[in-house]
């Protein structure tokens, strides 16, 4: 089938590590379809620009307050890929809001897949987000909508027609290199958190929880990858910390699991996740993860690769950092991996996906 992604949320070169499961998903399509990917740049400037990306064509268009016209021009290159398109596949819910009017004319079976946390609680974004979240009803549009874990697709529910939610995961990728953990022996114990440096990840739980278990005696330093919003403030709060405490800022999907691979734990103390990619790519590594314990979560997390924490505290977090090193001390990196092999794979991924096209075709035929 012909596909056209059309996405306000996508990686370039200049961010690479802005939205790499969108990617991922549209790598995985690509194996059995044409897929031809709509980058909306929202509050972009300068031309358009047609290249490969990932392995994927990409047209990415800017889309801005500023030059309200270039609105039409969006339109013209998106009806013009629509024409000869089997299906419109909307990926995260500012590229549902931005389709909808096109759409309107267009009528071709659309497909939309949803990532965002804060579609659940907007109250957690923004006031802004929670003055419009009824906007959130525009997932009525669609002909089928994905998420891609079973307690999102709960939540979304609630904004979609009846019976077009189903599931379809992450691609997690798996790129054969697993961590050479420490375990309990000596040296230092290296823990890795990934996301951004924003108030839902609770990155200070992390940082708090790394100086009880360095009060406590264990030579632990924590690598968070990701920036944010919040790294100056606790860059500024630890610098006692420094030379245990690294912050990488924005990096690319490589780097992040070449991170992951010399990690001995993996630790987030999220407040609120659809899936957790980055708990997923840990595990996939070999290395095992602590995590809050999350509904989304306890779809991949069990007893055989992780430490969940319903203790949402700096020492219910250590504690079981803790657990998890001497859990998991004996167990091979490799066992670790096993248990979520092949549950994510691209293949897997794009079968779904050719499934869910066939349902919303078949009654245009």
């Amino acid at each position: 089938m012909r596909v056209v992604v059309f996405t306000t949320w996508y990686p370039d070169a200049g961010a690479p590590s802005t939205a790499p499961f969108n990617l991922s998903h549209a790598q995985a399509i690509a194996t059995g379809h044409d897929v031809r990917v709509i980058h909306v740049r929202l509050g972009g400037a300068g031309a358009i620009l047609s290249e490969e990306f990932g392995g994927v064509p990409v047209t990415r268009i800017p889309l801005s307050p500023r030059r309200p016209w270039g609105y039409f021009e969006l339109i013209r290159h998106t009806v013009a890929a629509l024409r000869h398109a089997d299906i419109l596949h909307t990926m995260a819910f500012t590229s549902a809001a931005v389709a909808a009017p096109i759409q309107a004319f267009a009528r071709t079976p659309w497909v939309h897949t949803e990532h965002w946390s804060g579609m659940a609680e907007p109250a957690t974004v923004s006031r802004a987000w929670k003055a419009f979240s009824w906007l959130r009803y525009v997932l009525k549009l669609p002909d089928a909508v994905t998420a891609v874990s079973g307690p999102q697709a709960e939540q979304l529910r609630r904004f979609s027609r009846r019976g077009a939610v189903s599931v379809v995961p992450n691609v997690v990728s798996v790129n054969g290199t697993l961590a050479q953990r420490r375990g309990t022996g000596p040296g230092a114990v290296k823990l890795v958190g990934v996301g951004g440096l924003i108030e839902r990840k609770r990155p200070g739980l992390a940082v708090a929880a790394l100086r009880i278990l360095r009060a406590g005696g264990l030579d632990a330093s924590l690598t968070w990858v990701g920036d944010g919003p919040l790294r100056e403030a606790l860059a500024t709060q630890n610098e006692d910390l420094r030379g245990h405490l690294r912050m990488t800022g924005k990096v690319t999907p490589d780097q992040v699991r070449a991170e992951l691979s010399e990690a001995d734990v993996f630790l987030l103390p999220t407040a609120h996740e659809t899936f957790c990619m980055a708990a997923a790519e840990a595990v996939a590594t070999g290395v095992p993860a602590v995590v809050t314990d999350l509904p989304a979560v306890r779809d991949f997390l069990t007893e055989e690769n992780s430490v969940l924490v319903s203790d949402a505290t700096a020492a219910g977090y250590a504690a079981a950092v803790r657990t998890a090193l001497e859990k998991f001390a004996q167990v091979p990196a490799a066992a670790i991996a096993g248990t979520i092999a092949g549950r994510f794979s691209p293949q897997l991924i794009a079968e779904q996906f050719t499934a869910v096209y066939a349902r919303v075709r078949r009654p245009r035929q």
